[in-house]
């Protein structure tokens, strides 16, 4: 008896695989492309929009972000002279959310929903690398990973860059893929591969460190070229990009330079360094289990036969996904070990590369699950009719089981970050309890400089900063200048209540040693310290 074949979405790859050929670089380029129906393409995206919006209000802002407040909610002018002092690697974000600020205000949802569609995009563009490199089961497998990822989650809640650079990433990749593909449209998609690059460059200086990712997967792509004739073209075409997109981003490159007295509160790798970074998937069982499907997907693959590995795995898939993953954290820590740079979401753009793989991973599981059922089926001596749709409904079911471990492997820190104190600092509570126990003339002092007071207009901006020698505008900096000790000192002598913001816990405050001031009130909430101090009643 002829056997029949399995569904196509799970047997074999339709035109959603790379070729391989002597005229492919393996991406994909080829004029019958099929990416599957147009749900596959959309549920990713709206799958990982609608996880970004849940509980986007719920965790109190952090100090980076009220460092964000605190430099978009200045008078332009004054915002671009703060940019020529101090947070310049930040500066173009700080441009895109200036005049969302003006319009629609400073509430978590406001801040943090740009973030929120920018994973969702990237969402889709892992999604569509999955279905340009494998199949489009894999792409849809590769885009909903990346949507139950708790980092991505936690970023897409989060009015910072990192979101915006991760969807640059992906962006960039998918240009790069669609470039080596198409020899005769080269130009066009390396154009846009270099404003892409650049413009990531700009909102995150280390986004930069992609371009040495891509080197790497354009090298390999030369080696699968045949012809001398064809790797040249593809070579000397990315590097004209890559340096265009240098050439973009030099500006805020080269600011950075000059600014790079403000990372010194980096520290230098530590051995647990190379552990963080896999720690940025989420938590340890969660990287585990990535790891697994991955691991089982390829070996599942291999038993099946060559043909089969080449499908499912083809050389184009860990020649970009490969460097993507490991190049850019590994320059940046051993860049650290001489100046210390290394921070683990600086490269949280490196995340859609693992999804692709557990992508690629989940969908040979899938396959290999339906091709066991039909061969059970015909070795039974089932009739056709009956059994013929029951392998790809297997492999669809497998690969939704294996998705839902997957996402519940991450769903305590998922709902963990969703938390008042799911970004760390509560500041939203600390504001709310210096509201409720202030009185007028109140005055606070900071352990050091911080941008607490901009998150909430509940307390901290309320009181009187007597340390202040020049407000963040004034001073073109984000927390203003200070004025020395001896004279806060004094100042404190003039008030009968002050209020101290501390960022860890010290017994004694050396700057209020022998000011006859008592201990009135002590508040702890996360990452924040406050302590209410009286004046002594006249004996």
């Amino acid at each position: 008896m002829t056997p029949r074949p399995t569904p196509p979405l799970l047997a074999r790859v339709p035109g959603g695989r790379a070729a391989e050929g002597a005229g492919s670089a393996g991406t994909g380029g080829e004029p019958g492309f099929d990416g599957g129906p147009v749900w596959m393409r959309l549920i990713p995206s709206v799958v990982m929009l609608g996880v970004a919006l849940w509980g986007i209000t719920g965790p109190s802002y952090w100090r980076d972000e009220g460092a964000t407040l605190a430099a978009v909610q200045r008078p332009f002018p004054q915002l671009v002279r703060m940019l020529g002092h101090v947070d310049a690697v930040h500066g173009a974000y700080y441009m895109i959310m200036w005049p969302l600020v003006r319009v629609a205000g400073t509430g978590e949802i406001v801040t943090r929903l740009p973030s929120a569609v920018a994973v969702a995009v990237a969402a889709g563009l892992v999604a569509a690398l999955g279905r340009r490199l494998v199949s489009p089961a894999a792409g849809l497998a590769a885009g909903l990973v990346f949507a139950v990822l708790p980092q991505i989650s936690l970023y897409g809640q989060d009015a910072r860059s990192y979101a915006m650079v991760t969807a640059l990433g992906a962006a960039g990749s998918y240009l790069l893929v669609r470039a080596i593909g198409a020899p005769g449209r080269r130009q066009g998609w390396l154009t846009g591969y270099a404003a892409c690059l650049g413009a990531m460059g700009a909102l995150n200086i280390f986004g930069i460190l992609l371009l040495a990712a891509h080197a790497v997967s354009v090298a390999l792509a030369c080696l699968r070229q045949p012809a001398r004739a064809a790797r040249v073209p593809l070579a000397l075409g990315w590097l004209a990009a890559a340096a265009a997109a240098v050439v973009l981003a030099s500006p805020v490159l080269a600011l950075a330079v000059e600014q790079r007295g403000t990372a010194s509160w980096i520290k230098p790798p530590e051995p647990g360094t190379v552990a963080s970074l896999w720690r940025l998937l989420g938590p340890q069982q969660l990287v585990i289990g990535i790891c697994v499907v991955a691991v089982s997907g390829l070996a599942a693959s291999a038993l099946a036969g060559r043909a089969a590995l080449r499908a499912n795995w083809p050389a184009a898939l860990p020649a970009l996904a490969v460097p993507w993953l490991v190049v850019p954290p590994a320059i940046l820590i051993g860049i650290s070990f001489v100046t210390p740079l290394y921070v683990p979401r600086y490269v949280l753009y490196c995340l859609p590369a693992a999804a692709l793989l557990a992508g690629a991973g989940l969908a040979a599981l899938g396959q290999a699950a339906a091709a066991g059922l039909a061969a059970c089926g015909r070795a039974a001596g089932t009739r056709p009719g009956r059994w013929q749709a029951w392998p790809g409904r297997l492999g669809w079911a497998a690969g939704a089981v294996m998705l839902a471990v997957i996402a519940l492997l991450g769903y305590g820190m998922q709902v963990s970050e969703r938390g008042p104190a799911g970004h760390n600092d509560n500041i939203r509570r600390a504001d709310k309890i210096v509201a409720a126990n202030m009185r007028p003339g109140d005055a606070v002092i900071y352990e050091t400089p911080d941008n607490l007071w901009a998150a909430y207009p509940y307390g901290l901006a309320r009181l009187t900063d007597i340390a202040r020698y020049q407000s963040p505008a004034q001073s073109g900096t984000l927390a203003g200048t200070t004025l020395p000790a001896a004279v806060v000192r004094q100042r404190i002598t003039g008030v009968s209540r002050l209020w101290v913001v501390e960022l860890r816990h010290r017994k004694r405050v050396p700057l209020l040693q022998g000011l006859g001031l008592r201990l009135a009130g002590t508040w702890h909430t996360a990452g924040i310290w406050l302590f209410l101090y009286a004046s002594r009643p006249a004996a």
